[in-house]
């Protein structure tokens, strides 16, 4: 079976996981028309849609013309529906109100709006800037941040975006977060952040790891660093400043630096 042939299966099969057609199209900006033809097998993706394609359902492009068995078992091996259940079980409810809000008091001065680094998994060697905001929604401690990926062509466009959405646990001044990307829908993240008692609404130092509910996504854990910016909601001028930086980029704080290269600044696989 060539590339074309297998892409045409795979496509289907992500189609089928991830909702109708009707809505993978309308998420991906691509005409139906068009990607029915993909489906078909008559017409192959441009190298544009193609990027789009993968970075949509978080494979990478070569994944797409994998035999389509090998293909199946790796996109069925992950776990994230049974996530999804128990995050909406009456119980689960229930453990979440009562331990999130006992702590959303306590974080009362560290709410607001922050600059977010780590190396980027992606783009090896270059710092990624997100944006985030920690907030309390009736009582419960939240939070969200989005990650944007210029183009490699270096005009500067955005070539895809992340969003994360989940709660928080602040607890002997620290931060535990773990959130759900609510784009692609395949990626949960854990992080542990602790506040400078000296200085403790400008900056939180910790640890963050990533997985991915697909196996040819590698796990990563890795150093990140806040940089407080306001006690407000983020701001469009804020999400504009979210892109990928080189290391020696002026308009990354010089604490967040020190901070991130010293020692081990990622670990590539766990």
């Amino acid at each position: 079976m060539n590339q074309q042939a297998n892409l045409a299966d795979n496509l289907k099969t992500l189609c089928e996981q991830h909702g109708t057609v009707s809505e993978a199209c309308r998420k991906l900006g691509i005409n139906r028309q068009q990607f029915n033809k993909y489906l078909a097998g008559t017409h192959a993706p441009s190298q544009k849609n193609l990027r789009l394609i993968a970075n949509f359902f978080g494979l990478s492009v070569d994944v797409l013309t994998y035999n389509p068995h090998d293909f199946q078992s790796l996109v069925e091996g992950n776990h994230f529906h049974l996530f999804k259940r128990i995050q909406k079980s009456p119980k689960m409810m229930m453990f979440i109100t009562e331990i999130l809000s006992a702590n959303a008091t306590d974080a009362a001065d560290f709410l607001g709006a922050y600059e977010r680094y780590h190396y980027s998994s992606i783009y090896k060697g270059q710092i990624l800037r997100s944006i985030f905001y920690l907030y309390s929604k009736d009582g419960i401690l939240m939070h969200s941040y989005v990650e944007r990926f210029p183009n490699l062509d270096g005009s500067n466009k955005i070539d895809y975006i992340f969003k994360y959405h989940g709660f928080s646990f602040y607890i002997s001044n620290r931060l535990f977060s773990i959130d759900f990307e609510t784009i692609q829908r395949n990626e949960m993240t854990f992080s542990n952040l602790a506040s400078i008692d000296r200085n403790s609404k400008k900056f939180m130092f910790g640890v963050t790891s990533g997985i991915a509910a697909s196996m040819v996504r590698q796990p990563v854990a890795q150093k990140v660093a806040m940089h407080f910016v306001g006690d407000r909601k983020t701001r469009k001028g804020d999400l504009r400043r979210a892109t990928v930086l080189s290391p020696s980029d002026a308009s990354i704080p010089k604490e967040v630096i020190t901070y991130l290269t010293s020692g081990t600044s990622t670990i590539d696989s766990i």
